[in-house]
């Protein structure tokens, strides 16, 4: 992606302070251009243009007349984030300095042909198109990227119980709240599906984690009219921030898809996490039973795991606390497989074998279908093993992803996360 001295006009035209109104109207029409810099001994302090200087007596200085609250941007930031600080401060130029000098001038046509990309048209913000354009250029020059992923929870909710007007002021809403957290100089912030919104971003990775966190105090903080006071939620993933030395021949499209995709996982995690106790227990209801893991065990012969999982049916609410041998047998649900893995591959062994038990204790017509399982590593550095998959009734696929937090047994954790 081009940056703005690659478009930038050079040798621009000025007025310092104490040029009159007449002066500065004359230039402007001279060189049909909408506004001058204001320059006091080489030192930019403002910017006059035709509306300031409308109305106003021809005598009258500069310096009474001219903005003063100019952002000067720097000759290396990308045409897009030029394109955002001028849609921000409503301008339709804005002068570009090095080291606090003056080297040119960059306008709405100027950046027109490299910003004319897709939009969402709901939130104004870039699709994620944009965001990969930018941070492929931030890798390659060699600069550390953290994604931050962010999804709302429940937005389904809005539009079914309040309409999809409401749902859409909510989306709106949370990109104007998102937009003055970002950094044009070090974040980009884009929207990355129905109701997932992506954030680039330079800062170091605790930096980023704050800015997570100050992102969803401002989503919690929004009220929407006709929302019926619901508060609004958000769960976030992060991923990156943390390499250690410079990247050998860097595939750049690869690691951003990368960084992504693990950020979209920690996000996804962070829902399980935020929706079960994740000790290895699912419940079925408040009249039905628990189901917990009673028993694991991993033993290896060569390169070839051998995994054994019980699952216990614990005994409905209000029965009889007495029961038989064979009673008590009934409700344990053993399952037992075997494969030629390596450490990573006995973890989904390990959610296979806890599945296999599962569907025994499922009631007829229900089931659940083991996709894949992966571990990473949480935002405040625990391991994190999430089993994803989908959830089989009446010919209806749901997809459900459930997760445990790996305390020191990551093989009991795979187990957990399927039973969340």
């Amino acid at each position: 992606m081009k940056t703005v001295r690659d478009v930038l006009r050079k040798s621009p035209i000025w007025v310092n302070p104490d040029h009159t109104a007449e002066t500065a109207a004359i230039i402007l029409r001279g060189h049909n251009i909408g506004a001058l810099p204001v320059l006091d001994n080489g030192r930019l302090v403002g910017q006059i243009s035709y509306q300031q200087i409308l109305c106003s007596d021809p005598g009258a200085l500069v310096r009474d007349l001219m903005i003063t609250d100019v952002p000067a941007i720097s000759p290396e930031l990308t045409v897009k984030q030029a394109a955002e600080l001028m849609r921000r401060h409503k301008m339709g130029r804005l002068p570009v300095a090095l080291e606090g000098r003056l080297i040119g001038v960059v306008t709405e046509g100027d950046l027109l042909p490299e910003v004319g990309r897709s939009f969402d048209p709901l939130t104004s913000l870039p699709w994620s198109d944009s965001l990969r354009e930018w941070a492929i250029e931030e890798l390659k020059r060699g600069r550390e990227l953290t994604v931050l992923f962010l999804d709302l929870n429940g937005f389904g909710h809005f539009n079914k119980k309040y309409g999809h007007l409401v749902g859409d002021e909510v989306l709106r809403s949370v990109a104007k709240v998102l937009e003055p957290l970002v950094d044009p100089y070090t974040d980009y912030l884009c929207k990355f599906g129905g109701d997932e919104f992506c954030i680039g971003t330079l800062r170091s990775a605790d930096d980023a984690t704050e800015l997570g966190r100050r992102a969803a105090l401002r989503i919690s903080e929004i009220e929407v009219e006709g929302a019926g006071g619901e508060p609004i939620t958000c769960s976030i993933g992060q991923f990156g921030g943390k390499r250690t030395r410079e990247r050998e021949h860097i595939h750049y499209a690869a690691t951003l898809n990368n960084l992504i995709n693990l950020a979209s996982r920690d996000c996804i995690a962070g829902k399980a996490v935020g929706e079960h106790a994740l000790e290895g227990t699912i419940e079925t209801g408040d009249d039905g039973p628990r189901v917990r893991l009673s028993w694991i065990e991993v033993k290896w012969t060569g390169p070839r795991a051998q995994v054994k999982v019980e699952l216990e049916r614990q005994k409905y609410p209000g029965t009889d606390s007495c029961e038989s041998e064979s009673e008590a047998a009934a409700r344990l649900f053993p399952s037992t497989m075997s494969a030629k893995t390596d450490e990573a591959g006995v973890l989904q062994l390990v959610a296979e074998a806890t599945s296999s038990s599962l569907q025994r204790i499922l009631p007829e017509g229900y089931s659940f279908i083991l996709g894949e399982v992966i571990t990473n590593e949480t935002s405040d550095g625990q391991t994190l093993i999430t089993a994803v998959g989908a959830f089989a009734s009446g010919g209806k696929n749901i997809q459900v992803a459930g997760s445990a937090i790996v305390g020191g047994d990551p093989y009991r954790a795979s187990a957990a996360a399927v039973l969340a």
